[in-house]
């Protein structure tokens, strides 16, 4: 396998990383967000501080803020101490996985040198990562939307320690304040939001796709 090829399978790899990285980073903080779902499912009766718990949550995932409320007992307090480390280690994979496909970009540039070469080269990039990122978002979609019971479990089994992420739901306020629906409608969101994101680079990658052949005709 060439070096071009090489560098072009990597960067199709990391791209459906990088773009599920930063849209779960946008839209897991989206305060619109929350604030219509809260009145959807009515999360303001049941917790009447629902919007300032809520901006506390937030902050302290952030790391804005270094102490919760003592509305939230020791078990809710660890819980969100694990989301913030996990945030705080995303954000690192999301900065690593930018670095690392531009420094894959600039080593094609240098590669290829040709600039006719270097608009195929990042058309079936976008075309090829965009349809992967595609295909995962759609599973994603799918298992949130059929099975989000054990899609949940699933995930905190991967970040999580077994049994710290399991609330009672009369008794813990966490759980009051993120209802199971919210969170199906996040994954659903996040998940429309990268299929549409994927769908506009597949799109991008067929137009450079295309003018790199006319150019390649017309020469």
């Amino acid at each position: 396998m060439k070096f071009p090829a090489i560098l072009k399978f990597l960067m199709i790899l990391i791209l459906p990383f990088l773009t599920f990285l930063i849209v779960l980073n946008f839209s897991a903080f989206d305060n619109a967000f929350y604030q219509k779902k809260f009145l959807e499912y009515g999360v303001d009766k049941e917790v009447p501080n629902a919007q300032s718990l809520h901006k506390e949550v937030i902050d302290f995932i952030k790391g804005k803020k270094e102490e919760l409320s003592p509305e939230f007992n020791e078990r809710e307090k660890k819980h969100l101490f694990d989301v913030r480390r996990i945030k705080r280690v995303s954000k690192i994979f999301l900065y690593t996985s930018i670095i690392l496909f531009i420094s894959l970009m600039m080593a094609s540039i240098f590669s290829l040198k040709i600039n006719n070469q270097m608009t195929s080269f990042i058309g079936e990039v976008f075309i090829f990562g965009g349809a992967l990122t595609v295909i995962l978002a759609v599973f994603s979609f799918l298992f949130i939307s059929l099975d989000f019971s054990a899609t949940f479990e699933s995930f905190h089994n991967l970040f999580f320690e077994k049994g710290t992420y399991a609330f009672e739901p009369t008794k813990e306020v966490i759980i009051m304040l993120y209802p199971e629906e919210l969170f199906i409608d996040l994954g659903i969101r996040i998940s429309k939001w990268i299929i549409l994101i994927s769908a506009v680079m597949i799109l991008v990658g067929g137009f450079l796709l295309f003018k790199s052949k006319k150019v390649s005709a017309n020469s």
